[in-house]
């Protein structure tokens, strides 16, 4: 059983305060909590979704399980060390084994980079002709081909770009990727096909997946597990399905009576040949 290993990631009562503007002078620092004691455990080969409305702090945990910020209060482990306790030079080593999708494929990519570089951007201090066949072997497993390396981000599609984004963080080959939002930018028409390039790479490669969404048909589709988070606050945990098909907290059963279904994914068979069909 995977719950008999440690877990890969894990969040220790984690809080998150970020301190407001003051109205006056004199007046006290306002301050906001977008993560009230989290805790949770991510094991290796898993996939893991994190849902909730906007505002609900989902986000933020993605940040600091990135150790793009650092809790105010709690700790962050990863492979069973403190994220937040390593000097600068090992977190960056550490780094190459967790890595991040971001939601929006325009505004993550470099307009004025080839896509070789982009890609590539993650193994800084490889070697060129490393460097080269790595990008070749990311952006193949991807569903792209090895000469767009040399083409620009906007010669792509919505998609593709996102292809793009994963390739980036696929090509250090990391154990963790922690995608926030990886289709909502996306036409509907194409989504389908981003989560079931997700699903294959970690059928392939064994990449562990920490999600953020609030569609939670893509985290159906995806995820092994699920948390719901309110106000900062993880209201219910467990096994995805269980989830959905019997909630028990009545903000999750509101979120599931809210949500639009999501068209049904393609079918395997139907991936490779939808790729090529994505306008560029």
């Amino acid at each position: 059983m995977h719950d008999a290993a440690p877990p890969l990631l894990a969040l220790h009562d984690v809080t998150r305060r970020y301190t407001l503007p003051r109205e006056s002078l004199f007046a006290p620092a306002p301050a906001i909590e977008a993560l009230r004691g989290v805790s949770l455990a991510l094991h290796a080969g898993r996939s893991l979704g994190v849902v909730g409305e906007s505002g609900s702090g989902k986000s933020t945990l993605a940040r600091i399980a990135m150790a793009l910020e650092a809790p105010t209060s709690g700790r962050v482990e990863f492979m069973g060390r403190d994220l937040n306790a390593l000097g600068a030079a090992e977190l960056r080593a550490a780094r190459r084994d967790f890595q991040m999708v971001f939601q929006d494929p325009y505004g993550s990519l470099d307009p004025r980079q080839r896509v070789g570089r982009i890609v590539a951007e993650p193994l800084a201090l490889d070697g060129p002709a490393r460097r080269e066949s790595a990008v070749a072997e990311a952006l193949d497993a991807v569903g792209l081909r090895a000469g767009d390396a040399q083409k620009y981000p906007h010669e792509f599609s919505g998609g593709q770009r996102q292809r793009i984004a994963i390739a980036r963080a696929l090509i250090t080959k990391p154990k963790l990727i922690v995608a926030d939002e990886p289709v909502s930018a996306l036409d509907v028409s194409v989504q389908a096909q981003v989560l079931n390039l997700l699903i294959d790479l970690q059928q392939q490669f064994g990449v562990t997946y920490l999600l953020i969404s609030h569609d939670l048909a893509v985290v159906d589709h995806v995820c092994d597990e699920v948390v719901v988070m309110q106000h900062g606050r993880i209201v219910e945990r467990g096994d995805t399905q269980q989830i959905f098909r019997a909630p028990q907290h009545p903000y999750t059963r509101s979120l599931l009576a809210a949500h639009e279904p999501m068209n049904p994914p393609a079918p395997a068979s139907a991936r490779v040949a939808a790729v090529s069909e994505e306008p560029r």
